[in-house]
């Protein structure tokens, strides 16, 4: 199960990085020398940072969540170390916290 779970998640790592990679290919395009484009491109990098920090913050987690693994102590609550929920981890796969403690 845990073998099968980092496989899951690496491979979701894998995904997010191939991502933030696009994301630094759009911005490394240039400027439309036309303002009302160059307007609309500036929104589209905000959307494109704000996609980028998510995808860093997930691979974060993950990582995290390997680590956990590889340690034993994935699925293991970090504030009263009870059991996380199996349906909690299959919501929320790096969470750290079981559903009584994260609230």
């Amino acid at each position: 199960m845990s073998e099968q779970l980092k496989k899951e998640f690496t491979n979701r790592i894998i995904e997010l990085q191939a991502r933030v990679s696009s994301i630094h290919g759009d911005f490394a395009q240039g400027r439309d020398a036309d303002w009302a484009e160059q307007a609309r491109e500036r929104e589209n990098d905000e959307v494109l940072n704000a996609l980028e920090s998510e995808a860093k913050v997930e691979i974060q987690m993950l990582s995290n969540a390997i680590t956990r693994i590889d340690n034993g102590s994935y699925g293991i609550c970090d504030t009263c170390g009870e059991d996380i929920a199996v349906a909690r981890l299959k919501v929320q796969p790096a969470a750290l916290k079981c559903i009584q403690c994260a609230d």
